[in-house]
């Protein structure tokens, strides 16, 4: 019964959201992302908006949390700076308790997508147009760029284990998970590269273990396990991901894991 009723939440909300788009004057349509995309929207699931203003319409935050407030009581909300995206304001309703996520952006931006969202609420015909003679393209991995850096970040985990920056050297661990491995492993299995997320999902148990081999409890032994075996997964993933094209750095990488090897307590 929760899971209905938050669902049942989920849908009021949206139909909200498109009963005010449809008596605005500056917007040209509203669509769901994220999850709503694929069905796969649940209980634990936030709400992503895509807001289609007017070309030359430019929400600033006030804009924003007022557009928010239409919708219920507002427990925080704020601009998404820290991923990189001005344009998308972060929101937690009081009733109903919800995550939910706009991204503002003008008409003629709808050209540069990440996915096609779908679309509750439509008024401008370019809309469609846009979306038939443009594609959608989610940002993969460059393989050059993460082989150039890779044992230069190896070797960074090594100097803070062996000084015994431990809660450093976890944080890296997790920022390689997240940059790389997460990445390479949603590629394996042919779907979007989306850090970490929902691979207990998709992954085989055996590729599961490998990566939960890579997260170390507080101990030097336990942390420089999981280095070597985030470095051991990421050459078996590049292994099968990368083309002759890339060029593997392996004199940088012999430098890095013999540095590693020779760290002790």
């Amino acid at each position: 019964m929760k899971y209905k009723n938050t669902m049942e939440k989920i849908d009021r909300f949206i139909e909200k959201v498109n009963d005010l788009a449809s008596s605005s004057q500056v917007i040209e349509g509203v669509a769901v992302a994220g999850s709503f995309i694929s069905k796969e929207l649940d209980e634990y699931s936030d709400i992503d908006f895509v807001i289609v203003l007017k070309d030359g319409i430019l929400y600033e935050r006030k804009e924003m949390v007022d557009f928010a407030r239409n919708f219920g009581p507002l427990l925080s909300a704020f601009t998404g700076e820290h991923v990189g995206e001005r344009r998308l304001l972060i929101c937690l309703y009081e009733n109903p308790f919800l995550h939910v996520d706009f991204k503002f952006i003008q008409l003629s931006e709808l050209k540069d997508r990440i996915e096609n969202p779908i679309f509750i609420y439509k008024n401008n015909k370019r809309i469609s147009a846009i979306l038939e003679s443009t594609k959608s393209q989610w940002p993969n991995p460059d393989f050059q760029w993460i082989e150039d850096r890779f044992w230069v970040w190896v070797h960074y985990a090594g100097t803070k284990l062996g000084r015994g920056e431990y809660f450093e050297t976890i944080d890296f661990l997790s920022f390689i998970r997240n940059t790389v491995l997460g990445p390479f492993l949603h590629l394996k299995y042919k779907s979007l590269p989306r850090g970490v997320r929902k691979l207990e999902f998709i992954i085989d148990p055996s590729d599961l273990e490998k990566l939960k081999s890579t997260i170390p409890n507080y101990d030097f032994r336990s942390i420089k396990d999981s280095i070597l075996n985030s470095v051991k997964l990421y050459q078996e993933l590049r292994l099968a991901l990368y083309s002759s094209e890339i060029k593997n750095l392996s004199e940088a990488e012999n430098y890095s894991l013999d540095y590693l090897n020779n760290i002790v307590k």
